[in-house]
């Protein structure tokens, strides 16, 4: 009875060192991939941006587009590339303005300005102008300290000729057509921009005045 004791002591003991050491280094990360599992964002949604990264750096980051047009000339689809300084490259696709890239310029040009006032440089890729008065759109990554990840901007395409106000921390848009011209002016919200006021000018009603 004594030695059955002892053998099941034994059998238990090496049991839970096994289970032990197969709960260590169960996270791993592969860093030949080129893309990554979407990761989950503030509101529960996927997010095509990379996930978390202990140690990384905003300052680690380097990007890279290519663009992607058809036969025609006619501006199809731009790859933007998030590059850390190990190799691994996280990949984003956006939509760009469908326009001959013939004629028009700024398809997948990149610019690191801090668009929401933080400190850290955020990620802008310009998808082109709108029309003839410009009204050029963007693609935009928040930079995460917190999570050290990008976070894309939802709708942020919609802005137009986007400028930035660091004194009171709003970015203003402003849209052409003919002679009418639509401006709003925005606060973030998080993640996310909020629109707080906008109007409406007519420049022929102008000169009627």
């Amino acid at each position: 009875m004594k030695k059955l004791f002892v053998f099941l002591m034994a059998f238990c003991t090496v049991m839970a060192m096994s289970n032990c050491k197969n709960s260590k280094g169960s996270k791993s990360k592969d860093k030949d991939k080129a893309d990554v599992e979407l990761a989950e964002n503030e509101d529960g949604d996927e997010d095509d941006t990379p996930a978390d990264d202990e140690g990384v750096r905003r300052s680690d980051y380097k990007f890279e587009t290519q663009l992607i047009a058809d036969e025609e000339g006619t501006m199809e689809n731009i790859i933007v590339s998030m590059i850390l300084p190990d190799g691994t490259v996280y990949k984003e696709e956006v939509e760009p303005v469908p326009l001959d890239t013939a004629s028009w310029t700024g398809f997948g040009t990149i610019n690191e300005e801090d668009i929401n006032f933080d400190g850290y440089p955020d990620l802008q890729v310009c998808l082109g102008p709108f029309n003839a008065y410009g009204n050029f759109t963007y693609a935009a990554w928040l930079w995460d300290e917190e999570a050290r990840r990008f976070v894309s901007v939802p709708k942020f395409d919609e802005l137009f000729d986007p400028s930035y106000n660091s004194a009171d921390k709003t970015i203003a848009s402003s849209f052409r057509m003919d002679d009418h011209e639509d401006n709003a002016v925005y606060k973030w919200d998080g993640f996310k921009l909020k629109e707080v006021s906008s109007e409406t000018i007519v420049y022929s009603e102008l000169e009627d005045e």
